[in-house]
């Protein structure tokens, strides 16, 4: 693996350790390829317009209002092309915890996640998604995905 030399300020190399000692990782080497990794993921998802994606969805929904069960549980069959989970748990006695797992081409999983927003009754949605990109499996013919480096 290459070595390459960053300069940072005193104030940013103690949030560094701050930050690895907070969240575990073994080196500053192995923190800073973790916020670079996440960084270029943030931005090929800005420059992601088609082609295929996962997303994980999160739904949060009133309990008694069993109409949005039902209209959540049509939308996802209308979508079961792409959708390859689900789970539903109950947030104590009145909140409503769904959890759509998705894939397949991105505007088709936005779209599913727009038609989740509207349904009346939903308090809260919130997703991630990630593009799947050929590259993923071609890491300098290792095998090994780019993510694990």
């Amino acid at each position: 693996m290459p070595i390459v030399s960053i300069s940072l300020t005193r104030i940013l190399l103690k949030k560094l350790d701050s930050l690895i000692r907070n969240r575990g990782y073994s080196s500053r080497s192995e923190a800073i390829r973790d916020a670079i990794r996440g960084a270029l993921e943030e931005f090929e998802l800005s420059r992601f317009k088609r082609g295929k994606a996962t997303a994980t969805i999160t739904v949060i929904s009133e309990h008694m209002k069993h109409d949005v069960d039902e209209r959540l549980t049509r939308i996802r069959h209308q979508h079961n092309a792409i959708v390859s989970g689900n789970m539903h748990l109950h947030l104590g006695k009145r909140y409503c915890l769904d959890v759509l797992i998705t894939e397949g081409e991105a505007k088709e999983v936005m779209t599913f996640i727009s038609q989740i927003r509207a349904i009346r009754g939903i308090h809260q949605v919130a997703y991630t998604l990630v593009p799947i990109i050929d590259e993923i499996h071609a890491s300098e013919g290792t095998g090994r995905s780019k993510r694990s480096e």
